[in-house]
């Protein structure tokens, strides 16, 4: 402990506490003092900072404002055309016909003093003119065709087969070839051959099989003699007797 100056000799002087606020005052005075002393006085000022001296990225210091899009022409479409006026067409008179009027004939100049008398003209008078109406001619009558004599009707002929068989049997042989002449005699005439075969529901197929057997050879046969095959109609019926012998053909003209 020191004395203070001013304290009587022998005595020892009382110490001084400052407030806490001159301390806290007098510690920021002396720090000041202190980094005053030791940086040193900035020469100049920093250069501003540029986008190339931060090149990480977008900041605000090197953010540039985007500019600003021209604002585009608006306009409201163009109104639509007027849809065209209808105008009705003037209607036209037709003139009037021009009046004829038919005076005297002129008079004949007279002749001079001696000349002689005009004789009357020998000349026909005029003909009437020819009446224009045309009437045409009718063709004269084509002359029929003597008609064919009509034949008796045939009644349906009917072949029995045994068995079978698909050959024809000698006496149908004689019948159709009198079924050929009448067709050749009228080509309009259309025939139909119904076939049956008999048969088990286990064998149907094959009797149907045998029954068109059977009316394609009386087709070929009539074929033979000169009658088309599209003139001739199968029906080939198989087991479908119809109240008849089972093994039948029977052969009927559809237009006689």
């Amino acid at each position: 402990m020191s004395g203070s100056p001013n304290a009587p000799d022998g005595r020892p002087a009382p110490l001084r506490v400052l407030p806490a606020a001159a301390v806290v005052a007098l510690s920021l005075a002396v720090t000041a003092c202190s980094s005053s002393s030791t940086t040193p006085p900035p020469t100049s000022a920093a250069p501003p900072q540029t986008a190339a001296a931060n090149p990480g990225g977008l900041t605000l210091e090197n953010a540039q404002p985007l500019p600003i899009p021209p604002r585009p022409d608006i306009f409201p479409p163009p109104a639509p055309p007027a849809p065209p006026v209808f105008r009705a067409p003037t209607l036209m008179t037709a003139p009037d016909l021009p009046q004829i009027s038919v005076g005297p004939s002129p008079a004949q100049p007279a002749l001079p003093e001696g000349a002689p008398p005009i004789p009357p003209s020998n000349r026909p008078a005029a003909a009437p003119p020819p009446d224009r109406t045309q009437t045409a001619a009718l063709p004269p009558p084509t002359p029929k065709a003597p008609s064919a004599p009509a034949l008796p009707r045939m009644e349906p002929m009917t072949v029995l087969f045994d068995g079978t068989a698909t050959a024809l049997p000698d006496p149908a042989q004689a019948r159709l070839d009198a079924i050929a002449e009448r067709m050749t005699a009228n080509p309009q005439l259309r025939l139909q051959i119904r076939s049956y075969a008999s048969g088990t529901p286990e064998t149907a197929r094959e009797a149907r099989q045998l029954s068109l057997a059977r009316a394609l050879a009386v087709r070929e046969r009539l074929g033979t003699a000169g009658i088309a095959s599209t003139r001739v109609d199968i029906r080939a019926m198989g087991m479908e007797a119809a109240g008849g012998a089972p093994d039948r053909l029977d052969v009927e003209f559809l237009n006689q």
